[in-house]
């Protein structure tokens, strides 16, 4: 993907696909874009890349919204047993590998949750990568967003008719959120008790006041 035209690729197989919102690494936004080293890498190699990631989530302000999204190179299970708060059980696979299993703990420790697994969906719709000859089938790139916000999302799926000229599908997940509306700081205008107008004696003092302010 790091070609260029790709960009451009992508771009309109997401508009064919009738979608509006697309976040890419290229734009500047509250998403952070990640792609993690194969469970095969080196130690060092993955260590740093955890540590980095880690950086990253941290600078980011708690009042914020967290959404991780890339090609975390990861397995999950289906099984969410003792990790619920993490995931849910619409995952692909029955076992987890290495990455996943730090992929499943970063989440944890960052209370984000695996959107993909939430959601039912047929197996074609949930694998985001496809081996190079089309024998292997899995799901790699997954999204991660707040717990606090997880009723925002609607919805988290892949879309194999796109062609955007790679052997990932694009994982678009699809969230309602509510802004708040900007406090205003407006000067109120008092109301006055009008009521007390209706005694003789208010009256007269009303009238009086009103005569000086004139006067004056």
């Amino acid at each position: 993907m790091n070609q260029i035209g790709k960009l451009q690729q992508v771009e309109s197989e997401f508009m064919k696909c009738n979608l509006d919102i697309l976040a890419l690494s290229e734009t500047r936004c509250k998403g952070i874009v990640f792609y993690a080293p194969t469970n095969a890498s080196h130690e060092e190699r993955k260590d740093t890349y955890n540590e980095e990631l880690q950086i990253v989530i941290d600078e980011i302000p708690d009042r914020d919204m967290k959404i991780v999204i890339g090609d975390f190179n990861s397995n999950v299970r289906r099984n969410n047993q003792g990790i619920e708060n993490v995931m849910g059980v619409e995952d692909l696979g029955e076992g987890v590998n290495e990455n996943g299993a730090h992929f499943i703990s970063f989440c944890s420790a960052n209370n984000l949750v695996i959107g993909g697994s939430l959601f039912q969906h047929k197996d074609i719709h949930k694998y985001t990568w496809i081996s190079p000859r089309g024998n292997y089938k899995n799901r790699i790139d997954h999204i991660g967003i707040n717990k606090e916000i997880r009723r925002t999302q609607r919805n988290v799926r892949s879309y194999t008719v796109a062609d955007i000229d790679s052997n990932h599908q694009l994982l678009i997940a699809t969230l309602k959120l509510k802004q708040k509306a900007p406090s205003r700081n407006v000067d109120r205008i008092p109301r006055f008790d009008t009521t007390k107008l209706l005694e003789e004696k208010h009256r007269e003092t009303f009238a009086i006041e009103c005569r000086i302010d004139f006067q004056s």
